[in-house]
């Protein structure tokens, strides 16, 4: 088989150019699940503002000690429904990269010889290593 002049050049540009392409994906991805988490954190918030400030408005004993523990009850859940969107989050985000290092693992692998091939360069094991270059004639 003859050997074409810049083929492994484009290779290693193919290979440069995916991983790249990798790279932004991965970017892309944390930007979304940072959104997503920053989103979820300022709703918490929010709410939690909303009811603080609800309560505030309720002077009564009785009525800011029911209020209390409603709040307090509401406060938990949230925080739980935060607990398990951050941990779903978390599980996306190591579902999604493990999957993008299979893939970069995959397509640089499609381009690397194969461990038990002999490299162009290096001698077949029953042929006797020389110092002096082939001629191809």
């Amino acid at each position: 088989m003859t050997e074409q002049p810049g083929l492994p050049d484009q290779f290693k540009e193919l290979v440069t150019e995916n991983e790249k392409r990798m790279k932004a994906i991965q970017d892309q991805i944390a930007n979304q699940l940072e959104a997503q988490r920053k989103a979820v954190t300022d709703l918490v918030e929010s709410q939690q503002k909303a009811f603080a400030d609800f309560l505030e408005q309720q002077r009564s004993v009785k009525i800011a000690d029911h209020w209390e523990a409603q709040r307090k009850a509401i406060s938990e859940q949230i925080e739980h429904q935060r607990k398990a969107f951050t941990d779903l989050v978390e599980r996306q985000w190591t579902a999604q990269k493990k999957a993008i290092e299979d893939a970069q693992h995959a397509i640089v692998g499609i381009f690397r010889p194969k461990s038990d091939e002999p490299k162009s360069d290096e001698p077949k094991s029953d042929e006797p290593k020389s110092d002096e270059p082939k001629s191809d004639e």
